[in-house]
């Protein structure tokens, strides 16, 4: 788990930004909660190159996969979609992997161009994409070829409950969310937050907090998942969240 206090000092190219660093604790959670799916990343690009053509994807460090040009100026429509807000975000919890990391980067500084206050922060490790271990990178059809046994056991398990060597399952994923949702509501009373990750974590906030049945988020799968840059918004009404929207993408560019 990773945790950040005090104040910190962002770059991004050439703009120095000091952003307040969350130190205060409260009891009752947010009112309105963001989550931000990462903007397109190479490995996103590489991914879809595979699958297209099934072949596998050079594997590489899932932290320090970086945002394509695409998905930087997905990161600067969102700050400009947020700086726009009657009340954007006052607090952010972002994922501690790169390509969050360079997406909350990029909207902070349009946010902070447009005047609006920057948010207190905390990277947090429970928010990280999920990890497939052996099969890490590997698009479905490299995977029946090299690990047919592996395909088999994820076909018997589910797509939920698979967990690949050395990886996790989606409920490892929602265990730990879990986890970090109650530091979230216990530092977050009364307050506007946005997360900023992966789309396996927006799906899974989902479940945890509209109470989703495993049934339905295989439904939600279906349909497509989170998509770069999207925004999905829950708001609290007598002491539960709301779905407001899914997968937003009005404010990114075609």
């Amino acid at each position: 788990m990773s945790w950040m206090f005090g104040r910190a000092a962002h770059s991004v190219e050439g703009m120095s930004v000091s952003t307040p660093l969350c130190d205060h604790a409260a009891a009752s959670g947010p009112v309105v909660l963001r989550a931000l799916r990462h903007g397109e990343s190479t490995s996103n690009v590489a991914w879809a190159e595979a699958l297209a053509g099934s072949t596998a994807i050079v594997p590489s460090d899932d932290m320090k996969i970086s945002l394509t040009d695409r998905g930087r100026r997905q990161a600067a429509a969102v700050g400009r979609w947020l700086s726009a807000l009657d009340q954007p975000p006052d607090m952010v919890w972002c994922s501690p992997y790169l390509r969050a990391e360079q997406t909350w980067s990029l909207a902070r500084r349009e946010l902070v161009a447009a005047g609006r206050e920057a948010p207190c922060e905390r990277v947090d490790d429970r928010l990280r994409d999920r990890h497939r271990g052996l099969l890490h990178h590997l698009p479905p059809a490299v995977v029946e070829e090299r690990f047919p046994g592996e395909a088999a056991r994820e076909g018997r398990e589910g797509m939920l409950g698979y967990r690949p060597p050395d990886g996790e399952s989606f409920m490892d994923v929602a265990a730990r969310l879990r986890s970090a949702w109650q530091d979230i509501r216990g530092d977050a009373a009364h307050q506007r937050v946005l997360i900023v990750a992966h789309d396996a974590v927006v799906l899974l906030l989902r479940q945890i907090l509209e109470g989703l049945s495993d049934d339905e988020i295989l439904a939600i799968t279906a349909g497509g998942l989170a998509g770069n840059g999207s925004v999905t918004t829950w708001e609290r009404q007598d002491k539960r969240f709301r779905l407001a929207s899914y997968d937003f993408r009005g404010h990114l560019r075609p």
